[in-house]
Order: C-alpha cells, then sequence, then structure tokens
C-alpha cells in the first residue's frame, strides 16, 4: 500500500506521532491482527501504526490523501468488511461511541476497538470512557489493561 502523505501534518494535529500508550504498541498492533478474521479490513481514522492492518482508511479529515482514503463520517458507512478497527473510536462521546458500534454491528464481521479506560495527560479529545456493560451490544472479548482495553465484537 502506497500512502500519500505530502500533506503537511501540524505537530499539534491528533494524527501526529504519538507515542504508546496513546499510539498504539507494537504488542497492541500484535492483539488487533490476532482478531481479525482474513478479508477486507477498514480502519476508521488513520493511526499510523494501524495502516498496515487495513485496506482502506475512513475519517472525516483524514492526514493524508491516497486511493484508500475515504473522507467519511464513521457512522454512515454502508460498505460491508469482514473485519473494522479503531483506536480510541470509542472515546470521543457516547452518542459517537454507539452509532460506531451499530454501523459495525450491520457491516462488518469482526470489530477490534482500543478504548482508553481514562483521560491520559496527553490527551486533548476525548471525554468518554465505555466500559464492557456500557455497550448495548456486549463484546465478545475484552483485555483490560492500565490505561486501556481491547474491545472485540464478532457479529
Amino acid at each position: 500500500m502506497e500512502l500519500n502523505t505530502e500533506k503537511k501534518v501540524d505537530k499539534e494535529y491528533w494524527a501526529s506521532p504519538f507515542v504508546p500508550p496513546l499510539a498504539p504498541s507494537v504488542n497492541d498492533v500484535l492483539i488487533y491482527k490476532g482478531d481479525l478474521l482474513p478479508g477486507e479490513t477498514l480502519l476508521l481514522g488513520c493511526t499510523r501504526q494501524l495502516l498496515e492492518l487495513s485496506h482502506e482508511q475512513m475519517d472525516i479529515d483524514p492526514w493524508y490523501s491516497g486511493p484508500n482514503v475515504i473522507k467519511q463520517e464513521w457512522t454512515t458507512n454502508t460498505k460491508q468488511y469482514t473485519n473494522i478497527i479503531g483506536d480510541g473510536v470509542l472515546n470521543l462521546t457516547k452518542a459517537l461511541s454507539d452509532g460506531v458500534l451499530r454501523m459495525c454491528s450491520k457491516t462488518c464481521r469482526v470489530f477490534v476497538a482500543r478504548s482508553f479506560n481514562r483521560r491520559l495527560e496527553t490527551m486533548r479529545i476525548a471525554a468518554h470512557f465505555p466500559k464492557a456493560e456500557d455497550f448495548s451490544i456486549k463484546p465478545t472479548r475484552v483485555r483490560f489493561f492500565d490505561d486501556y482495553t481491547f474491545f472485540t465484537w464478532r457479529f
């Protein structure tokens, strides 16, 4: 997959290269990989460390352009994928979290998301920190770590 990264990325922009735990570590990427089924994968957002796992990336304001980038709001997706992955996509607001989960339940077989457990010092925009029992559709698998939790749904 070739990316056009000519678009200037402001250092304050959310897609700038954060370090773990805000950005996924190598081990976190392995967790994502381990839960995915063979098939087409959509990445919600443009998390640099997860680009290699996805065939397409969807974001309302992507930090790069390319043939695999879909400029679109996540909850409006109607295309079917085998897998959908996201990093922090459940942390913005409860309404968006619920909308993302509803969309995924209709458009993929597996949804894997890493969600932060609390506001981290370098975090600016997260306002919702869900627990497994908060979801209307219960996750199939939950892996809890100090700073974040991996939720996996198999629909």
